[in-house]
């Protein structure tokens, strides 16, 4: 049995993207009068194993650094995204739903 590791000095969760803009931001109001902005950019596989050439991944951020330049984004704009991955759960009709999402640090537009 694998020993567990109590120091989680060296554990990264980090991601960076880049990719195509393949929505326009949209602002989501919680109820806890915060909000985000969501978006999702394409990023293209190097080596498709199957018939998808293409991942479409959902993008969610919360600073406002961040938030003012993803409001000036347009459909097909190439960004790099920062960030980190969060798996998001909700409750829906049949049950337990939960999505995979960026959550963005930093974002810098190629164009």
């Amino acid at each position: 049995m694998p020993k567990e590791n109590s120091d989680f000095s060296d554990w990264v969760n980090r991601v960076e993207l880049t990719g195509r803009v393949s929505s326009e931001a949209q602002t989501v109001e919680l109820p806890s009068a915060d909000s985000l902005v969501k978006f999702r950019i394409v990023v293209p596989r190097l080596k498709p194993v199957t018939k998808a050439t293409v991942d479409t991944l959902d993008c969610v951020a919360f600073k406002s650094v961040a938030i003012r330049k993803i409001n000036k984004l347009e459909i097909g704009d190439i960004v790099t995204v920062t960030g980190q991955l969060r798996r998001r759960f909700w409750k829906t009709g049949a049950g337990v739903a939960s999505r995979v999402e960026i959550e963005v640090d930093s974002l810098k537009s190629a164009s």
